[in-house]
């Protein structure tokens, strides 16, 4: 395999081989790697040669594909459809957009499901769109249907309705309903992330926020899948960076508490789901050993996700140490340090009644570390990116610590980048968080320039921020660039930023 990876590393990657892998199915593919091996092993090859082995192990023509190699920037796929309940016919037009001048050969994997049951009526067909504009019909249908496009992301496009705003119907079908993992997922990330603009901007739609609901419960209460990553996966909110990507001007710190609202909404209302589903999944785990495969890893991965939206229910002195004791008893029986960690994550941001067991078990995991690097260099994560008031102070007690060192690179990261991630305390209006990173980057590119510049990108995007941040920001960078000197991979850095 060594020689396919020489040949595929500097190419499309694996967005042409897993379009490869769609095409021509997982026996096809694996027909053209077989005669790929047999003519070009041991020897340097080109991606016409790999196309050619696949093109003539399948007796198709797979020049048109071939433009993909050539064709900057992501397409885009414009669909549209319509049912005509007469013929019992369901159509879907595809359109397709992009910088090649010839058309594209874009593999749309597509199922369709019953409008009125959520039943699977068309299992997953390819579409091969080869056309800049092709219609595609399923014929013999006995009602509507709700289309699941783009399955496994089976081309690496941008999928944009025709109509232009996203049908969110649809999109609370699919992620309550859709038998593909990937869609469900899309589907309820759209829906989470139009309810917390929503709710940023102070205009919450009933609608969505029942969409959402009745999305994340059909999710919870899904005992038939054995796919435990994807269930988790379609529980979990999009990110604060994911949701900042989407601003025209940044607000960190309104994302953070939208975002946390919406979490805290939907805990509350599943939360005795949550904890049936939690304490079964411990129970199912308890007697098991420590396994690795896709299924065992996937129910811890569930089981760390639901603990996480339980232990957001911490506001009345009794939740808080309901919680702290959720995360401890978690914390305690963790037999592997990704469950040790999630338990971590949650009991480093407890305060109130949850402060004393968050203090024991940072102690405990520290010692339990025994100067271990990359568990200690978690231990200094874990608390970088807590949900506290005080985290600003807490890091820069942290970097007085005996086992910190600004030397260490990965020490040094885990701490101030993990800490420049933590988007609202960093980006606090007051402006410290900025001034703790100039200050660190002042001391830390005489000892390596490498590192100091790649955190200095933390201040260079200041204009996508507000014109309070965005100055406090500047005032770092120009402070930064003045500074006697400098190293040339910050100033680089800095100085590209300003330009």
């Amino acid at each position: 395999m060594d020689n396919f990876y020489t040949a595929t590393v500097y190419s499309k990657d694996a967005e042409v081989i897993h379009m490869y892998n769609t095409l021509l199915g997982k026996a096809g593919f694996r027909k053209g790697m077989d005669l790929y091996f047999e003519h070009h092993d041991g020897s340097a090859v080109t991606f016409d040669e790999f196309r050619a082995a696949m093109a003539d192990a399948n007796g198709v023509d797979l020049d048109q594909f071939a433009l993909w190699y050539s064709t900057p920037g992501t397409p885009t796929v414009t669909y549209s459809s319509s049912y005509d309940a007469v013929i019992g016919t369901f159509s879907l037009t595809l359109t397709q957009t992009s910088q090649s001048d010839k058309t594209l050969h874009i593999p749309v994997s597509v199922g369709l499901l019953d409008k009125e049951t959520g039943e699977e009526v068309v299992p997953t067909v390819i579409l091969q769109l080869t056309e800049a504009s092709q219609t595609f019909d399923f014929p013999d249908l006995q009602g509507d249907v709700v289309p699941s496009i783009l399955r496994d992301f089976s081309a690496p496009v941008k999928l944009v309705p025709e109509a232009g705003a996203e049908d969110q119907t649809a999109l609370a079908f699919l992620a309550a309903r859709d038998t593909d993992g990937f869609n469900k997922w899309e589907a309820g990330q759209k829906l989470y992330t139009s309810l917390i603009f929503q709710t940023l901007e102070g205009q919450q739609s009933e609608t969505t926020l029942d969409f959402v609901m009745e999305a994340f419960g059909r999710t919870l209460l899904d005992k038939a899948t054995t796919d435990y990553s994807i269930q988790a996966y379609a529980l979990t909110l999009p990110g604060d960076s994911t949701l900042a990507e989407q601003m025209e001007v940044i607000d960190p710190v309104r994302i953070k508490k939208a975002r946390g609202a919406i979490k805290q909404a939907i805990a509350r209302k599943f939360q005795t789901e949550l904890t049936t589903r939690y304490n079964e999944l411990t129970e199912d785990m308890k007697d098991l050993e420590f396994q690795v495969d896709a299924e065992s890893t996937g129910r811890r991965r569930l089981r760390n996700t639901l603990l996480e939206y339980l232990c957001g229910i911490k506001e009345s002195p009794e939740e808080q140490k309901a919680a702290a004791e959720l995360a401890t008893a978690h914390f305690d029986n963790a037999t592997g340090l990704t469950d040790k960690m999630a338990a971590l994550s949650c009991l480093a941001s407890m305060d109130g009644e949850g402060a004393q067991a968050r203090d024991s078990a940072l102690a405990k995991f520290y010692k339990d570390a025994n100067g271990d690097a990359l568990v200690l260099n978690k231990w200094f994560s874990g608390q970088a990116l807590a949900d506290l008031d005080d985290v600003l102070e807490r890091v820069i007690a942290l970097t007085e610590h005996p086992d910190f060192t600004m030397s260490n690179p990965n020490r040094c990261r885990s701490l101030i980048s993990a800490f420049a991630m933590n988007a609202a305390p960093f980006h606090d209006e007051s402006g410290k968080g900025y001034a703790f990173l100039g200050d660190v980057l002042e001391k830390l590119d005489g000892m390596n320039p490498q590192i100091s510049s790649r955190m200095a990108g933390s201040l260079i995007q200041w204009r996508r921020y507000d014109e309070k941040r965005a100055a406090l920001m500047k005032e770092q960078c120009e402070r930064l660039l003045n500074m006697p000197g400098i190293s040339d991979d910050m100033f680089e850095i800095l100085n590209r930023g300003m330009k």
